[in-house]
């Protein structure tokens, strides 16, 4: 067991000669923090009526987001040296199909928080918009009730961060071998290289990891950990620990991936 945490330790080490992996994630984790802070406060104040950002702000959200996750892919890779160059020059196929995989996973995100808040509308006062979207649990009875619905929502989050996080780096290393009918061959690589017990014990580990992230989300998300009897700042405040939790925790995982897909020989760059 031991000798499979190998990988966790690497990661750690190339995270603390590479700080610029932290760059991307942080300034997610400052627009994501912004965009809710203003959300939240215009629902907090809007005295009963509905908030919607305009379409293109969200339609820009997404963009934003899949530029960040592309950009900390190059980043990743560039800081863990491939054994061989990449022989695929066609830059605009790979962000196309890079987009595909990325939209497939937001679609999905979108499904499991919708029924995250459905679980959530459940404990909320329904006559307040803000409670609605702000809710937070607060008693033990409730927090027993809520484990079973958050078993499946920490679980089907989980999965589909690992699934699809680990399709765009095998998709990465793909690319490189400059293969044809890349988003179909990466996911066919990725489901053989999973037949390898020593990677499947690898990933594994880094799951098990992921789950406790995801938890951590959970929680943080749903329940009352703070005791700021102001609800906005309670709210805010936590929202602010989980981008945090988050922005530190993305990199690792990245990083974690490219040593276990295998793509070559791997080594550290100073």
């Amino acid at each position: 067991m031991a000798t499979h945490m190998t990988f966790l330790k690497k990661s750690v080490f190339v995270l603390s000669k590479n700080p610029i992996l932290f760059l991307l994630p942080s300034v997610g984790a400052i627009l994501s923090i912004t965009i809710e802070i203003i959300f939240a406060t215009e629902l907090y104040y809007s005295n009963g009526n509905k908030v919607f950002f305009p379409d293109s702000i969200l339609v820009g959200l997404f963009f934003a987001a899949f530029t960040i996750i592309y950009f900390q892919l190059g980043i990743s890779k560039k800081s863990i040296s491939l054994g061989a160059p990449p022989k695929n020059n066609n830059h605009s196929t790979g962000v196309l199909e890079l987009f595909i995989i990325y939209s497939i996973y937001s679609l999905l995100l979108v499904f499991i928080g919708g029924y995250e808040s459905q679980v959530r509308e459940t404990y909320s006062i329904k006559s307040d918009p803000f409670s609605l979207y702000t809710f937070k649990i607060t008693t033990y009875h409730n927090i027993i009730t809520i484990i079973p619905a958050g078993i499946v929502i920490v679980l089907s989050y989980t999965l589909a961060s690992f699934l699809f996080s680990a399709w765009m780096v095998q998709y990465v290393v793909v690319q490189d071998q400059d293969m044809r009918y890349g988003l179909v061959e990466s996911f066919r690589k990725l489901a053989y290289n999973s037949t390898f017990k020593n990677m499947r014990t690898k990933m594994l580990l880094l799951f098990l990891v992921t789950l406790v992230t995801s938890i951590v989300d959970f929680v943080l998300s749903n329940i009352a950990v703070t005791h700021i009897s102001d609800t906005l700042h309670s709210y805010l405040y936590q929202f602010v620990i989980l981008s945090v939790v988050d922005s530190l925790y993305a990199p690792f995982f990245l990083i974690c991936l490219f040593l276990i897909i295998p793509s070559g020989s791997f080594s550290s760059t100073n």
